[in-house]
């Protein structure tokens, strides 16, 4: 099963946290979640999809549509944060540099579709 940005059946992936281990100890629990939950709303559910394969596993390409909502309503640091959560909690902690990479890119070539 996908482990995703998402917190709640209304956000990215429409899959709840209940497939996802808890926040980071150094961040509280429910108001980090409520802050990722918060920040995943603002994708709807294709691209919110669309840009986990390409964070992820880089086998998707991005439509403008998509980068607009990434850059204009979820912002970077809803992104990275995004980004960051899932790899702390899933098992896609070993290649952690790859899927960093790949999240710079897709925030980039959007950033450059949106100018």
């Amino acid at each position: 099963m996908l482990l995703c940005f998402v917190i709640s059946s209304s956000l990215m992936f429409n899959i709840g946290l209940s497939n996802v281990a808890s926040a980071p100890s150094n961040v509280p629990g429910p108001s980090y979640e409520n802050y990722l939950a918060n920040c995943a709303s603002k994708l709807d559910s294709i691209c919110g999809k669309d840009i986990y394969f390409a964070v992820f596993f880089g086998n998707t390409t991005i439509i403008e549509d998509c980068c607009g909502e990434l850059v204009n309503d979820v912002g970077k640091r809803c992104h990275n944060d995004m980004t960051k959560y899932v790899l702390i909690k899933t098992k896609f902690r070993s290649s952690n540099a790859q899927i960093l990479e790949r999240s710079e890119k897709v925030w980039n070539d959007c950033v450059g579709v949106e100018s």
